[in-house]
């Protein structure tokens, strides 16, 4: 009913913009997959409820994916997409607040990555040296 309200109000109202979510937090997000090859994006989450991320590969593929923000366990499973060819799942262990965790992902490509968001370094979460995550 309520999409059905907004869609009624924006057909009556042309031009008159719906409002979009806003954000509530941003936070950075670092890593790196088994080759080595660094990454960086942020994970934002917005007041509807909805978080979305973005990792970033230099020289290579980006990565996004969506979560419930307002999901109360501390590990999750987020479905990534990383171009239209290349699928994959993170597993997300998120610390008290849920605003600092770590992440492990596995790319349909083959490629596996360790990340980290917040205020969690990558040597506290998973020691200095490559990524194993086989």
């Amino acid at each position: 009913m309520k999409k059905l309200a907004l869609a009624f109000v924006s057909v009556l109202l042309p031009g008159v913009a719906l409002a979009q979510p806003a954000p509530v937090f941003a936070i950075p997000i670092t890593g790196q997959l088994t080759n080595g090859s660094p990454a960086a994006g942020q994970a934002t989450g917005y007041n509807n409820g909805v978080g979305e991320f973005w990792v970033a590969f230099p020289g290579s593929i980006r990565c996004t994916g969506t979560w419930a923000v307002r999901d109360p366990n501390p590990t999750i499973v987020i479905p990534v997409s990383c171009g239209a060819r290349v699928r994959g799942e993170a597993i997300v262990t998120r610390q008290a607040g849920f605003m600092t965790g770590s992440a492990i992902v596995a790319l349909s490509n083959g490629q596996r990555g360790q990340f980290v968001f917040g205020d969690l370094t990558y040597e506290t979460a998973f020691g200095q040296g490559r990524v194993r995550t086989r």
